[in-house]
């Protein structure tokens, strides 16, 4: 950095000054509204000290800064400006306030009005000594004007200073003046371009809040980066441009709620001009990891281990193209319906609490069991092949017929009648009519015995049943099977008619 030379020998004392930055650039011309930090903002630090031998008594030192729109103006505007002076023990600096700065000693007041929207003004820093006088000797003092919002014009801008001052003698009521001069070089974007060099994108909680490194699904995230003066930003996200408008020229993006539903990329994009009629690009990247994520879809190429539940959605399918295994003595459990579209092979139990549906075949290669309560129906035929058996170990009820033969080794209770062929069959307790198919007339008891203990049977010839001629069959043994000795009635041959009273 290089001191601003001295413009005349006039004051006692010796001033120096230099800028942050250095060189000031001048503001660049029209700044559009949105746009931040756009304007040149400049600190300038001047130190004060007897260069000479001899000791100088000062009572007061004025500052004056050329403001205004011309090129020997430094500022913009008064407004703004803070100013600070070391040691600030024995003197004293007023600050700047709105439209006006006021800097004075202890005992005494100077105005001093900000630029006007025409022409030059100018801007005074008083500095006093407290108790009204000082001799400078070796120390030195040092002040500071902060936030001085730099004119857009380039040119050399004087600094004022006047000084109230002695090295003996009273002290005179006009100041000796001098200048120094500061030089204001036009604004160049991308003067020093370093490609590559990003703008320090960061990811925040919120606003002031701690950086992002996890955070829950669709919270909101801040994000925040540095805005140098002709920066054009871009932002892009989930492989596309985020489009608002204050992401240009500005600093910051909040990320709305419901936005960052899983890992996500952030790549801010700047485009800063270079003096040649260029340009530079400039990236940054981040990733915001998400602690609970919503994917839209998830391919694994190992194992997938869930330690805890895993929950699909209402909506959709899951797919297996591989066997599911069931370990450690768990359960699959579907409360819902179990829908089988091919082969369904069980060799263990099947607990299912639902509605279980299959389009295609259901093999069990074991037992088949159902709960006590609840009913198994079946709308289509059930084939019990042989040599297999269809064992019912309690009642059976057929609504329908039953095809074929039916072996039955216990009792068969029928609320209704037994057929055979269309016609019923004859059950025990069964009261029947007999008639006789070859000469026809249903047999009858008459009224009058054969003896004491037998009795005749007639066959009433005239044709429909008598009213004695109804019988009662009952069965005599305790086994369905006949006896050995028993022929059946086809191995009987058809015998004449008895004689009468044989």
């Amino acid at each position: 950095m290089t001191d601003a030379p001295r413009a005349d020998q006039a004051t006692l004392l010796t001033y120096a000054l230099t800028t942050v930055p250095n060189p000031l650039t001048t503001s660049p011309p029209d700044v559009k509204p949105g746009n931040e930090d756009e304007n040149s903002y400049a600190d300038i630090d001047l130190v004060i000290s007897n260069s000479g031998s001899t000791p100088v008594r000062c009572s007061k030192i004025a500052i004056v800064l050329p403001v205004g729109t011309l090129a020997q103006d430094l500022a913009l505007t008064g407004e703004g400006i803070s100013a600070y002076v070391e040691p600030d023990s024995g003197w004293t600096v007023v600050d700047v306030q709105s439209d006006v700065l006021l800097a004075v000693p202890t005992a005494e007041t100077a105005v001093f009005p900000a630029a006007g929207a025409e022409g030059s003004s100018k801007v005074r820093f008083s500095l006093a000594p407290q108790s009204g006088e000082s001799e400078v000797t070796v120390d030195g003092l040092y002040l500071t004007l902060r936030r001085i919002m730099v004119s857009d014009k380039a040119g050399v801008a004087r600094i004022g200073i006047e000084e109230w001052a002695t090295q003996e003698g009273p002290i005179p009521g006009t100041p000796s003046t001098t200048t120094l001069d500061v030089a204001k070089f036009p604004f160049r974007s991308g003067a020093d371009p370093a490609p590559g060099i990003g703008r320090a994108l960061v990811a925040l909680t919120s606003q002031g809040g701690p950086p992002a490194t996890r955070v829950a699904a669709n919270a909101p995230v801040r994000l925040e980066w540095h805005h140098l003066r002709g920066d054009s930003h871009e932002l892009y996200m989930d492989g596309s441009r985020v489009t608002d408008a204050g992401i240009a020229g500005g600093s910051k993006y909040d990320v709305p709620a419901d936005t960052v539903r899983r890992d996500t990329a952030f790549a801010l994009k700047t485009v800063t001009p270079t003096p040649d009629g260029g340009f530079v690009v400039r990236w940054d990247h981040l990733t915001v990891c998400v602690t609970d994520q919503t994917l839209d879809a998830l391919t694994v190429s190992g194992a997938f281990q869930a330690n805890g539940s895993l929950t699909t959605g209402s909506a959709g399918e899951t797919k297996f193209n591989h066997p599911v295994s069931v370990l450690n003595a768990k359960k699959l459990t579907a409360t819902g319906e179990l829908r089988v579209d091919g082969n369904a092979s069980v060799g263990g139990t099947v607990g299912i609490t639902g509605k279980l549906t299959a389009d295609g075949d259901v093999q069990v290669n074991k037992t088949f069991k159902t709960g006590t309560a609840g009913e198994s129906v079946f709308y289509h035929n059930v084939t019990v092949y042989t040599p297999a058996k269809l064992i019912v170990g309690k009642d059976m009820q057929v609504n329908g017929s039953v095809t074929g033969t039916l072996k039955v080794t216990g009792a068969v209770n029928a609320g209704g009648d037994i057929t055979r062929g269309g016609k019923g069959v004859l059950a025990h307790y069964d009261t029947i009519s007999m008639s006789n198919t070859e000469k026809g007339g249903y047999l009858y008891a008459p009224v009058m015995d054969y003896d004491g203990d037998r009795g005749y049977i007639f066959r009433w010839k005239p044709g429909g049943p008598v009213s004695n001629g109804y019988w009662k069959i009952e069965r005599n043994r305790t086994t369905a099977e006949a006896a050995p000795d028993l022929p059946s009635a086809e191995d009987t041959p058809a015998a004449t008619e008895p004689p009468a009273g044989g």
